[in-house]
Formats: C-alpha cells, sequence, structure tokens
C-alpha cells in the first residue's frame, strides 16, 4: 500500500489557512460596504448640488431671456438721472422676478447693473437698501472677468440656511453688462443626510449579517469536501503497478490541458491583434447595457480605460435626448433579438467634450439559445460629423454673414408655401454698399455686411428668418399676421436698424436700404416668382429716391421693361447725337459775377422727348455706359468751353462731374489729358468735381491721381460735401482746391442743425485754404446766410437754372453783374 499519511498532515494543515478565508472574506465585504456607503453619501450630496445648480442656472437664463431692450432703453437714455434709471428699470423687471419667486418656491433672484453698480430687481428678502453697488470682495465679481458663469453654495445669513447659488453674466456683443443670480434654500443638512445615513447604517447591519452567513456555509463547506477527500484517499488501494502508470497519465492529462491553453491564449493573442488593427473599441453588454467587456481601444475613443467601465452602463455620459433615444432602441433590440447597425449619438468623453459615435451590434445567445447581452463595436465619427457641418454650412449658408443663403431660402420659402398660409417676403438692397465697398475696400465692405446681418436678425420675432440672397441683398420671411397693415412697425423697425451709424475703421458710415415686398399668395404662389416680384418692387424703392419701402405692384413688370429698354436706347444714344450739355452758373456771393458753371447733361429721347438726369444716369451706371457717357461729358464741355474762349469770354471755369468708375479707371489722368490736347484747351479753364466716395477710395492712388491733375493745374472740387464720411485727417492730405456743400443742407439752412453742419463745414474748408461752394441756393434768405458764414461761391434756381450753351454765352456776353447785399 502507498502511504498516505504526509498527504492527510498537509490537508490538515491546509484546514487552519482555509478558516481563515472566513475572516478575510468578512473583512472584506465589511470594508467593500462601508466604501460604499461613504461613495453613496457623497454622491447624494454631489447629485443634490447639481439638482439644484441646474434649477438655479435655468431660472437665472430665464432673467436673461426677458432683459431684450431693456437694458438699452433705458442705460442709454442721457436724459434721466441714475436713480431714474434704477426706479425705472426696477418698476420694468421686478414683476418678472416677483412671478419667478412665486412660481419656483423657496428661490432667491435678482439683476445686477454694472454701468448703474446697483441691485435693479430682486428677491426675496431684500429690503430697499439692497439696492447699492456689490463689495468688492463679492463672489460676483468673477463673472466680469471670466464672462463664464459662477456656482457655489454656503451659508446665507439673510436667508438663514445653506443655499445653492449661480450667478450669470449677462452678456451683449460681447461686454458683460450686468448679471442676474438665482439661489435655492437646501433642506436643513443634519436632517436631510440623517435620513440616508439611518438606511446606509440598515443596509450595512443587513449585508455584515448576509455576509457572515454566506462566509460561513462557503468556509463549511469547503471543509467538509476536504475531509471527504481524505477519507477517500485513506479508503484508496495503489499498486505500485498502477504508481508506474500514475505520472504518465498524468502527463497525458497536463500535456493535453497545457496544449488547449495555448490554443486559447493563440486564440485570445489573434483576437486581441484584429481588435487592436482597427479604429474602433469592442464591446459586450449584459441585458441592461452594462459592460461586461471592452477592448483597450476604448481609452483612446473615450479616455476611459477598460476597467474604469466595465459594469457600467453604456448609456452613462450619453447627451441628452441621445441617453433616452438609444436606451429605448437597446430595449426594442433586446425583444426582438435583432441586429443593429450604424446607430449614431453623441457622448462625452473623459476630458468633457462631446464626440460622435457610431455602433454595431449583434446579439449573444447561451447554450439555451437565450439572449445574454450584445456585443458589437464603436468608432469615433467625430471627424465626419464636422465634415458634414462644414458641408452643410457651405452648402447652405453664407460664409461672411453666416446667414442661410439662396439654396436655404428656396428651400424655407418652399416649406411656408407648403403650409397655405399668408407670408410677407422682403427684398432688401443696401443703397450705399457699392459705394462703400469701392470707397474703403472690401474687407469694410464685409463687415458692414455683418454688422448688418447681426442688427437685422435682432428685429426678428418668432418665425421671422433672414438670408443672404448674395452681394448687399437680403431676403427677410415675415409670418403671424392677418393683414400687411400689421406689418408696418416690423418694417420699420427694419428701417430704422439700417438706418443707424456704423462704425469701421475708425470712420461712421451711415447707410440706408430700400426694400420691396410681395406677399404670399396676393404677388405670387412659387418662390420663383414671390422673389422675382419683390425684386421689383425695390428696384422701385431706389428709383424713387432710395432709402423707401415699396409693396409689389402689377405695373411694376413694365417699368422694368422699359429700364431694359432705356438702357439699350441709352446705348444707341450716345452714338447719334441726343445728348446735349446745360450750364448753371456759379456766382461770387461778393461781387455778383459769374466765375463759373457747371456742365449738366440732359437726353432728348427721338420718341420719348425729354428724359431726366436723375432716372438714366442710375441706368447707365447698372448697365455699365457711365464711363462712356463721363467721356463724352468731359470732351463736350471741352469743345464748347474752347468755343467761349475764342469768342473773348474768359476768366471762369467749366465743372464737370467726374463718376467713380471713370476716376477708377488706370489710366483716367491720361484720357483727360487726352481731351484737353484734342479740345486745344488750357486745363486752368476746366474744374473736376469728384464725390467724397471717389476721394475716400484706396488713398494713396487717390492722392497720386489728384496731384498729377493738380500738377497740370486742373482745378479739383470736392461734390455732394458731407454727405459722406471723409475725416479731416484724411482730407487735409487731398490736394484739391474747392468743397461743394451738398444741396440738401443749403435747402434747410435756416433749421438749426443743418446751420451747424454749413458752418462747420466752411469754417474747415477756410482753415485748409479751400473754396466752399454751396449748391441748391433757391432763396435771397439762404443766400444772405451763406454770404454772412463767409460762403465764397453760390449755384442754385435762386440764381440761374440750368440753360442751354447758347443762352449761357449771350449772358456772358452781356458781362451781367447780380445785384448782391
Amino acid at each position: 500500500m502507498f502511504p498516505v499519511e504526509s498527504v492527510f498532515k498537509r490537508n490538515e494543515e491546509n484546514l487552519s489557512v482555509k478558516k481563515k478565508i472566513y475572516w478575510l472574506t468578512i473583512l472584506l465585504v465589511s470594508l467593500t460596504i462601508i466604501i460604499t456607503f461613504i461613495f453613496n453619501i457623497y454622491y447624494t450630496w454631489q447629485k443634490t448640488l447639481d439638482d439644484r445648480y441646474k434649477e438655479t442656472t435655468a431660472v437665472a437664463n430665464l432673467l436673461d431671456q426677458s432683459l431684450q431692450g431693456s437694458f438699452d432703453d433705458y442705460i442709454l437714455d442721457s436724459s434721466i438721472s441714475k436713480e431714474e434709471k434704477i426706479s425705472q428699470l426696477n418698476t420694468k423687471l421686478q414683476p418678472f422676478v416677483d412671478d419667478i419667486i412665486i412660481s419656483f418656491e423657496n428661490f432667491g433672484t435678482g439683476y445686477y447693473v454694472k454701468n448703474l453698480q446697483s441691485i435693479v430687481a430682486f428677491g426675496p428678502n431684500f429690503s430697499q437698501d439692497g439696492l447699492i453697488d456689490i463689495k468688492l470682495s463679492s463672489d460676483a465679481r468673477i463673472v466680469y472677468e471670466t464672462k463664464k458663469p459662477l456656482k457655489f453654495y454656503n451659508y446665507s445669513q439673510t436667508r438663514d440656511g445653506y443655499v445653492v447659488a449661480t450667478i450669470l453674466p449677462i452678456i451683449r456683443d460681447g461686454e458683460v453688462i450686468g448679471h442676474t443670480w438665482s439661489n435655492v434654500l437646501l433642506d436643513d443638512l443634519f436632517t436631510y443626510f440623517q435620513k440616508d445615513i439611518l438606511a446606509m447604517f440598515g443596509i450595512l447591519f443587513l449585508m455584515l449579517l448576509i455576509a457572515l452567513v454566506g462566509s460561513s456555509m462557503i468556509t463549511n463547506q469547503y471543509i467538509k469536501q476536504l475531509k471527504d477527500f481524505r477519507g477517500l484517499l485513506r479508503q484508496s488501494k495503489v499498486s505500485k503497478k498502477s504508481l508506474r502508470k500514475f505520472p504518465q497519465e498524468l502527463i497525458e492529462i497536463y500535456t493535453e490541458v497545457t496544449t488547449s491553453r495555448e490554443m486559447i491564449m493563440e486564440s485570445e493573442k489573434r483576437f486581441r491583434d484584429v481588435v487592436t488593427a482597427f479604429d474602433e473599441f469592442v464591446w459586450e453588454t449584459d441585458l441592461d447595457g452594462n459592460y461586461t467587456y471592452l477592448s483597450d481601444r476604448v481609452k483612446s475613443i473615450l479616455g476611459y480605460s477598460a476597467k474604469e467601465l466595465i459594469g457600467k452602463s453604456t448609456f452613462a455620459h450619453m447627451e441628452a435626448p441621445n441617453n433616452e433615444i438609444i436606451a429605448h432602441y437597446y430595449k426594442e433590440a433586446i425583444e426582438k433579438k435583432i441586429t443593429f447597425r450604424n446607430i449614431h449619438f453623441a457622448k462625452k468623453n473623459a476630458m468633457g467634450d462631446i464626440i460622435y459615435l457610431s455602433c454595431n451590434g449583434v446579439p449573444i445567445f447561451n447554450e439555451d439559445n437565450h439572449l445574454i447581452g450584445y456585443r458589437g463595436a464603436t468608432r469615433d465619427v467625430s471627424l465626419e460629423k464636422k465634415h458634414e457641418k462644414e458641408i452643410h454650412l457651405l452648402a447652405y449658408y453664407d460664409q461672411i454673414t453666416m446667414l442661410p443663403n439662396r439654396t436655404m431660402l428656396m428651400k424655407q420659402i418652399q416649406l411656408l408655401i407648403d403650409k397655405n398660409k399668408p407670408f410677407a417676403l422682403l427684398f432688401l438692397d443696401l443703397d450705399q454698399f457699392k459705394s462703400i465697398n469701392d470707397s474703403i475696400n472690401h474687407t469694410a465692405g464685409d463687415t458692414l455686411l455683418k454688422i448688418t446681418a447681426s442688427r437685422l436678425k435682432e428685429q426678428l420675432v418668432e418665425n421671422d428668418q433672414i438670408f443672404r440672397f448674395g452681394g448687399d441683398e437680403f431676403i427677410i420671411t415675415l409670418t403671424n399676421f392677418k393683414t400687411t397693415e400689421e406689418l408696418t412697425p416690423r418694417i420699420q423697425s427694419i428701417i430704422d436698424t439700417l438706418g443707424m451709424p456704423v462704425k469701421i475703421k475708425n470712420i461712421h458710415l451711415f447707410n440706408t436700404g430700400s426694400i420691396g415686398i410681395s406677399v404670399y399668395p396676393q404677388h405670387g404662389t412659387t418662390a420663383e416668382v414671390l422673389i422675382k416680384n419683390a425684386d421689383m418692387a425695390m428696384f422701385k424703392s431706389k428709383a424713387n429716391g432710395r432709402n423707401q419701402v415699396t409693396f409689389y405692384s402689377i405695373g411694376f413688370e413694365n417699368e422694368i421693361t422699359e429700364s431694359f429698354a432705356l438702357a439699350n436706347d441709352l446705348k444707341e444714344a450716345l452714338g447719334t447725337n441726343q445728348f446735349v450739355l446745360n450750364y448753371q452758373p456759379q456766382i461770387d456771393l461778393t461781387t455778383g459775377e459769374i466765375i463759373g458753371a457747371e456742365a449738366l447733361i440732359r437726353w432728348y429721347h427721338p420718341s420719348k422727348g425729354f428724359i431726366s438726369p436723375e432716372k438714366f444716369i442710375r441706368i447707365a451706371e447698372e448697365h455699365g455706359h457711365i464711363i462712356e457717357l463721363g467721356n463724352w461729358i468731359l470732351n463736350q464741355a471741352c469743345a464748347d468751353r474752347k468755343k467761349w474762349l475764342n469768342a473773348g469770354l474768359d476768366k471762369f471755369r467749366v465743372a464737370v462731374n467726374i463718376s467713380i468708375k471713370q476716376f477708377e479707371q488706370p489710366n483716367f489722368v491720361e484720357q483727360v489729358l487726352a481731351i484737353l490736347r484734342q479740345s486745344e484747351l488750357s486745363s486752368q479753364y476746366v474744374e473736376l468735381e469728384i464725390t467724397e466716395g471717389v476721394a475716400m477710395a484706396e488713398p494713396e492712388i487717390v492722392i497720386e491721381k489728384l496731384q498729377q491733375l493738380k500738377d497740370h493745374n486742373l482745378y479739383i472740387s470736392i461734390d455732394d460735401f458731407g454727405m459722406g464720411y471723409s475725416s479731416l485727417n484724411y482730407l487735409k492730405r487731398l490736394p484739391i482746391h474747392q468743397l461743394k456743400i451738398d444741396r440738401s443742407f443749403v435747402m434747410d439752412i435756416e433749421q438749426k442743425n443743418d446751420f451747424a453742419i454749413v458752418q462747420s463745414i466752411i469754417t474747415m474748408a477756410h482753415s485748409l485754404d479751400l473754396n466752399v461752394v454751396a449748391e441748391g441756393v433757391e432763396t435771397e434768405q439762404q443766400a444772405t446766410i451763406l454770404r454772412s458764414l463767409e460762403c465764397g461761391i453760390a449755384q442754385g434756381y435762386h440764381y440761374f437754372k440750368p440753360m442751354p450753351e447758347v443762352d449761357l454765352v449771350e449772358i456772358l456776353h452781356q458781362n451781367k453783374v447780380l445785384h448782391v447785399n
């Protein structure tokens, strides 16, 4: 018989070691329960804070949303004192604060205005004495530096208890102009946690009891199995023959086991290599959606290690409503036992960033063909989403203003048509944009478009939309009205917004807009027709003097057709001598002498008769004929002046208007000199009038061209002065001789504001040693005022209307001198 006493002895020694498992198990279970208890207390407190922060932030946001217009309306009003502003803001905002307090029990809220250094609306538990500046040490001041919300909790003496609070900065145009706050009073903390602590002690006691009983049963069962095994060995009869066979059998078993283990390890290695080779992380979940396996790739995608996520829900860290949607989809997949593919959702990674994931999964079945979970792979598609978003922006949004573009416009108009409810389509075109764009630079033009888009968006109400149609054109759709009369205040608000000054590069620009309106379904039932009709109405607004609003009318189509016909006639007129020049004399206000005359073009159409310059000049600009027309005027004026000079008429200049398109021509100076040579006229008899817009375009080039003209003894005037945006610093650099005050200021010179403008222009001109011409003088009173302001020259109907060349020659031969007071 083979002796087994040594084996028995070792087993008996092991029994004492195994009994230690009992106490070790109890210790580990106890530690686990205690740690779980502490974590639960911490989690409960953090969840309480998070819930309260969300509530206070929501209330603070409600306050901020109620501010639309309130701050600017009162703070910018310089006619009332600070105390009155505080009182009026309190009157406006306090009712909303009171509503919040009534709706949200145990909440305190309020507003603080930085510029007024005062709380203006508050509640509850504030007195009137609370309407003062916040302390320099107050945490609220942090939001003015960071421009970010501040969340905290502390003991509040005014509310006699712990409060959780959120301070939210009020940001307008990128600046913090004040803040709102909201706080909520917590329940008594001891009472709040006493329940949880008592409950946890109960659970702790129960789990310890279970651990004691369970560990005892497991240990006792293990000891019993060892005793049974010892008894079997004592009863066994092992012969030498079987002893010799035993090692060989053991080796065979060992070989079989190790071979299987190597195969399993090789299979696992192959699986790991495959998993590592792809960008996805592989996962398995149970039927509750908790991770049971994760590949190491999860770390590079989610930022969490596999160990950190095992046992946790796959729906954790998902952005709402993704978590609810995906959880519902997962539950439905379990019920139907189906495979799912390309499920997209958003999730927060370990750094708190939102990433986008795509997931595929297949069901897992056990030996009994029961569903026990899902297995699949998830990949990061954030870059693809970003590219999709960029492509969407490029396809549907304007890249300068970030407004929806023409493509999006057509889709949205069709959606409005499908609803079959009235809506208005406003076609808006900026009146001075081209001049500003050409005069300063395209960057300034882009800035103006951005500012205009931002201001227009602020004027829209719910369901209204704005689009950039192209260039300086915008389209706005207005809904929620029964009659077009209801649109008047909304449209007027848009017009007022367009007229607000814009400061770009230290230049104040004053721009306006022309608007045309079509209404569905009266003016069209398709997007194309509605846009076309609104466009025609907009052109009508421009034709009526700009800065106008015009509703579409059936007759507009005929006018547009006529405009195109007139453009064709204009080109023909240049070659068939249909144009003539009239001249309006300019008078020396001191001597009464005629010292110059402005050349003004007139068109006598063979079948349509006289056509106003205000009409055909605009058409010439729009259809590209203005350069040819401008050259004809200069050439004819020089020819006429040479003829008068030959007739003995000396001592006055002929003034010719130069368009911005003419002046921008690279060879403009050479063209002028060539015309002078062709007419054999000395340059001293010619005056060139350019507008402020021309003068501001590309300063260095403008100065160079004007200096060349001045060097050739040409007289240079700035026309329509006061309507543009010249700066004194730039104006004094221009090589010019004269300023010409725009007629709009002379017309109302008796008014205080226009008198001050005219006076300042004359004073500035004299300081720069420039002559001054006032155009549009129509009354003796205007002339008297101009004379008192020492304006040197006047032009207008009070003296002479524009006249044919032969009439001017007759007056000049009479050597007529007007009587001046």
